[in-house]
């Protein structure tokens, strides 16, 4: 198969424009602006939801304990003053236990469904901010 290239209009750069309101009413719409000072929705949208979650040590702690209703997309920032690990319900507080975040640090963004995501905090202080998208 020939490399091939993608074409982006020198005129226009993609946006993200956010409108807050009452939990799980806050919209997101993606869309371009063109030079002309024009704007068109591209049609991707949905829900943003921030949860702090409070991470016991020694004990796996549903993220959140509900998920966002049609999510799409799941990230969380340690807020804490502990290490914590992510991961299934068997998640241990160690490097091959799950995905380590550290404190001050965000976790990869994983793009899922409603599946729920466990935190662990290795010492006590855990806590995440977890950014779910629909």
């Amino acid at each position: 198969m020939a490399d091939q290239y993608a074409i982006q209009d020198q005129n226009q750069f993609p946006a993200l424009i956010a409108h807050t309101g009452t939990a799980n009413t806050a919209e997101t719409i993606r869309g371009v602006f063109g030079a002309d000072g024009g704007f068109l929705l591209t049609g991707l949208h949905g829900v943003v939801l921030t949860t702090t979650v409070s991470v016991a040590n020694g004990t796996a702690t549903a993220l959140p304990g509900t998920t966002l209703t049609n999510r799409k997309t799941f990230t969380c920032f340690n807020s804490g003053t502990a290490k914590c690990w992510l991961g299934g319900t068997g998640v241990t507080a160690s490097d091959v236990g799950g995905i380590p975040v550290g404190t001050q640090e965000y976790s990869p963004a994983v793009d899922m469904g409603t599946a729920i995501i466990y935190g662990i905090a290795g010492t006590a202080g855990g806590t995440l901010t977890v950014f779910e998208v629909s």
